[in-house]
């Protein structure tokens, strides 16, 4: 960078009912910006980078290099690389960067800011903050008048946190600003970002798979129960996305047949480890669905078309470390690794170099360990460059880029890191990617 040092930046950004706020009452309200109160969390990441670039200078960067797209590269994981994705597409980040990584995108689909679920779910948190009954402010106006000890005390009253079933209600929704339409139907300016690099575990879905499913019910309800699309759909509407929605279940039971050596934890032959089949079935769906057609879609439909050079990447190391922090369901002891496998969040320890600072592991293999520092180098060099190949730290295979014409990716495997094809499970993913407005994606 020319003498210029590298500089981490790590920001917050609010959740839960602060930073996703929902209901009538909160769309209806007005900031002396004329922006609806929706999606602060967003609307943080975005002040975050405006904010790096105002003061860049006081890290030790050039301020004449920032006048027009400062050299910033945004990096997130799962829920932070799903922001990513949508203030990339709604072209938020014009002038504020000029490349990403994104770790694990996809997931939620935004939602509605006004319906019946979402005026209850505002209304059960307003109820656990006794501060606002009875008062003439606004909910979003008594908010404000509270501190944090009253905020705190109202997401423990209302049992709001990670792992509790409420988290779901508080995502990004739909707005005229920063998610105006589903992010499969949005495209972002020609060139808004120089290049990215994007990709996926092998493993996703085995985090989010309860361990004691048995039967296909699981799959009928991740794919029956998504969203009205279109958001404000009328009875017929639901009604024609309900039989569609039935109509790729019924591929999917097919594309996904019920035989354990196709299941996730993927290439671990017929073994069930003591578990209904099922579990391994339902992991492949969620896995594809829910991650690998995002990616696929993403790159191919959205980034490509904007002319984005893209590097994407599989992270499939079977010596992964074992992340049990936030798993659904009963856990099998002794063998939560063994299940989970490459799963959700693990590449993380790699790319931070913290394999050893994990409580579960006993010993980094050393082949972990020589991944873990190619992928922190690959990690540096398109932060740096955007490019993974700057032939600077560890010895590495050159990572080609994503094409539409060539259409590769790395596979991050201690014992075997080498370039493959993104054509895996090519008939599953393009059922999931044949419209993606069905899901509300």
């Amino acid at each position: 960078m020319g003498g210029t040092p590298t500089i981490f930046v790590a920001i917050n950004y609010r959740l839960g009912p602060l930073g996703f706020p929902r209901g009538d009452d909160v769309a209806q309200e007005v900031t002396a910006g004329s922006r609806k109160v929706l999606n602060l969390g967003l609307q943080d990441n975005i002040a975050a980078l405006q904010w790096i670039k105002k003061h860049i200078a006081s890290f030790g960067g050039d301020p004449s290099k920032v006048q027009v797209v400062p050299r910033v590269t945004i990096f997130g994981e799962s829920a932070g690389a799903r922001a990513i994705e949508v203030l990339l597409l709604s072209n938020q980040i014009q002038g504020l960067a000029r490349g990403a990584i994104m770790e694990s995108t996809g997931g939620a689909s935004p939602i509605s800011p006004t319906s019946d679920t979402a005026n209850t779910v505002w209304d059960d948190f307003m109820a656990a903050l006794p501060q606002c009954a009875n008062t003439s402010m606004t909910d979003v106006e008594c908010i404000r008048q509270l501190n944090s000890s009253e905020v705190i005390e109202g997401f423990i009253n209302g049992n709001i946190f990670f792992n509790s079933p409420a988290r779901g209600n508080w995502q990004p929704t739909l707005d005229d600003d920063i998610i105006p339409r589903f992010p499969s139907t949005l495209k972002p300016d020609h060139g808004l970002l120089e290049a990215v690099m994007i990709g996926s575990n092998k493993d996703e879905g085995t985090l989010y798979t309860d361990q004691t499913v048995n039967s296909p019910e699981v799959i009928s309800a991740i794919i029956l129960g998504s969203p009205p699309s279109p958001p404000n759909a009328t009875p017929f509407q639901r009604q024609v996305q309900l039989q569609r929605l039935q109509r790729i279940l019924k591929e999917t039971l097919v594309l996904y047949p019920n035989i354990p050596s196709l299941g996730s934890p993927f290439d671990t032959g017929n073994e069930t480890f003591g578990l209904d089949p099922e579990y391994k079935r339902t992991a492949a769906v969620s896995n594809d669905l829910i991650f690998e057609s995002e990616r696929r879609f993403h790159i191919n439909k959205q980034l490509l078309p904007a002319g984005i050079s893209t590097f994407s990447y599989l992270f499939a190391d079977p010596d992964a470390v074992p992340v049990q922090d936030f798993v659904i369901g009963t856990p099998v002891p002794g063998s939560l690794g063994v299940l989970l496998k490459v799963t959700h969040s693990s590449e993380i320890f790699y790319v931070f170099g913290t394999l050893a600072d994990r409580p579960e592991v006993n010993e980094v293999t050393p082949t972990a360990a020589k991944l873990s520092e190619m992928m922190m180098d690959y990690w540096i060099s398109f932060a740096n460059t955007l490019n993974p190949n700057d032939g600077k730290g560890s010895t590495r295979p050159n990572w080609p880029k994503y094409t539409a014409i060539r259409q590769q990716m790395m596979q991050l495997n201690g014992h075997n890191t080498t370039v493959i094809k993104d054509d895996f499970r090519k008939r599953q993913i393009a059922l999931f990617n044949r419209d993606p407005t069905v899901f509300a994606r």
